[in-house]
């Protein structure tokens, strides 16, 4: 009786998720920060999908600029919704995502300019869900952060019904995405997509918390309760996000497979063989076992990782007690 009871429960909390009113996206309570224009870099769309949800909660748009710059026909869209009186603007991405220069140029013309990121983007997702529920959720979102299908699904899914959206790694359960869980003490833990193991899952049900896993062939049958579901609201919400992730998920598709190629002979020797190195672990390797691999010492490794991280080639996601590095773009070696 007690299982079937837990059982029942379950259900009616996922089946309540399907009936919230847009209204209601604004967590457990407090009001949400003011912002009148979001900037993500213009290079990469991971950004732009974990944005989405925020620029819905807080009907402004999102400008992709150039990371390292802003260019005279971005500065000049920029000026002129300035003299709107919309002057506050939330950056999202660390410096090595939007460089400081763009800041500084924001700040010349203006703005007022605020900045929420992380090292990696596992954690600036983390610190935009406490940054915009600070007292917490009732149900969250969590998504692959390398499955960028899963997590275009996942920012869809969380701007329709108003949760916070966190990314992780797809084989274990991320760090920074485990303390917001614990921070934002859901009811209920969405997972979206096929790009996660069930590694994942099983640590957040080890952490206490209910899991629901949203996969692409399941169908999932809504009570009929027309009098509770605000259907026209959540149609035209289906149609607005859909106006908006498909002509950008193909534009920043395109741009971004040109910019992830890059030739091997760029890389200085020791980055060429620890790049190699990475390659034959098929582009995924703990940064413990490269000194074996390269003969290199733990701290000449630790400096050619951080170049790598500089030049965007590589990132690192700390698991436990070490650092997992993965190759970010595609590595070019001519014969």
């Amino acid at each position: 009786m007690v299982k079937r009871a837990l059982t029942l429960a379950l259900l009616l909390l996922i089946f309540s998720s399907f009936l919230i009113p847009l209204s209601s996206a604004q967590g457990k309570g407090g009001e949400k920060p003011k912002y009148d224009l979001i900037i993500v870099r213009n290079d990469d769309m991971i950004d732009y999908i974990v944005a989405l949800p925020y620029a819905k909660m807080l009907d402004v748009p999102i400008l992709p600029v150039n990371p390292k710059e802003l260019d005279p026909g971005t500065i000049a869209q920029l000026q002129s919704y300035a003299q709107f009186g919309w002057n506050h603007v939330l950056i999202i991405g660390d410096s090595q995502a939007v460089s400081d220069r763009v800041q500084d140029e924001l700040l010349n013309m203006g703005f007022i300019v605020e900045r929420i990121g992380g090292a990696v983007r596992t954690e600036t997702a983390a610190k935009l869900a406490l940054h915009f529920y600070p007292d917490g959720a009732n149900i969250v979102v969590v998504a692959s952060s390398s499955d960028y299908g899963s997590a275009l699904a996942a920012a869809r899914w969380a701007m329709i019904y108003g949760y916070p959206l966190l990314l992780t790694q797809e084989d274990a359960l991320s760090d920074s995405t485990a303390n917001a869980i614990k921070k934002l003490h859901p009811e209920l833990v969405e997972l979206m997509g096929a790009g996660m193991s069930k590694d994942v899952q099983a640590k957040i049900e080890a952490m206490g918390y209910q899991t629901y896993w949203v996969k692409e062939n399941l169908e999932i049958k809504l009570p009929s309760q027309p009098k509770e579901t605000n259907w026209v609201a959540i149609v035209a919400a289906v149609l607005l996000s859909l106006a908006v992730a498909i002509p950008v998920s193909l534009y920043y598709a395109k741009k971004r497979w040109a910019a992830n190629r890059v030739p091997i002979e760029v890389l200085t020797e020791k980055e060429r063989i620890v790049v190699k190195a990475i390659l034959e672990k098929g582009g995924v390797i703990k940064q413990e076992e490269l000194p074996e691999l390269t003969g290199y010492s733990r701290p000449t490794i630790s400096r050619i990782i951080q170049e790598l991280e500089k030049k965007q080639l590589v990132e690192r996601e700390k698991v436990g007690k070490t650092f997992i590095v993965k190759l970010t773009k595609e590595i070019i070696i001519r014969d």
